[in-house]
């Protein structure tokens, strides 16, 4: 109902997954989120807001014998999420790396996008993903947040499959990547609810009824005008 009330007409979103070292609870995780995922769609439908709910790859989920033929007919999906920071997708692993790579193939089957979580650790900088971004050039990749413009903007120049968001971007670095000539790659976004979880981070009695976050969503619509508002 934020986004509703702000007057968003549609929106991407995925669940978050945890981290997990065993396929058992991975598995239990994603039913569970699976039916919260399905109640979420049907709400967003009575109340005439149009969503794409998003796959959240666990590699224990895959690892645990279920396949993502299965996973996306569960729900109608409209791509995939891969974090590398929450989740382990070591690419020096060859366990991980051949599940990569079945990941990509998959997108590439049925044209769907990834989703690909950037950021600025060991972990998650996308340079470490390059030889996927270009195996499949077929395969629509979103770079989220782009926190860093180096590596975006030399990803950027190589490979026309990828582009980028706006959540969690810093201005300074959104500037880079636009002055560099990619600002056409580059879409509108928040993380939000994330972005409401951090402005309370810490808090013992942490709000979240339909008016504070509709409040909240404002306020964050507002932080973005300024970056946005860049020609």
């Amino acid at each position: 109902m934020a986004l509703k009330n702000n007057g968003i007409t549609e929106t991407t979103f995925a669940y978050l997954t945890p981290l997990f070292t065993d396929s058992a609870p991975a598995i239990e995780f994603y039913k569970a989120m699976t039916e919260e995922t399905k109640e979420a769609v049907d709400f967003a439908k009575e109340i005439g807001l149009k969503v794409n709910p998003l796959y959240w790859i666990d590699p224990m989920v895959l690892f645990g014998g279920i396949t993502l033929d299965s996973i996306m007919k569960d729900l109608d999906y409209k791509g995939l999420v891969v974090h590398p920071f929450l989740n382990d997708w070591n690419p020096s692993d060859k366990k991980h790396s051949d599940l990569l790579t079945l990941v990509f193939q998959f997108a590439k089957n049925n044209t769907y996008e990834i989703y690909f979580h950037t950021g600025c650790s060991e972990r998650d900088n996308p340079l470490l993903f390059e030889k996927w971004f270009a195996d499949f050039p077929e395969v629509t990749v979103h770079l989220a947040h782009c926190k860093d413009s180096a590596p975006i903007i030399e990803l950027f120049s190589k490979y026309k499959n990828l582009v980028g968001d706006t959540a969690f971007c810093p201005q300074d670095s959104y500037e880079a990547i636009c002055n560099a000539g990619f600002k056409d790659r580059m879409f509108f976004g928040t993380d939000f609810p994330i972005s409401h979880w951090y402005q309370h981070y810490g808090e013992e009695n942490f709000p979240a009824d339909e008016q504070v976050l509709t409040e909240s969503y404002r306020k964050t619509l507002k932080e973005y005008e300024e970056i946005l508002s860049m020609k």
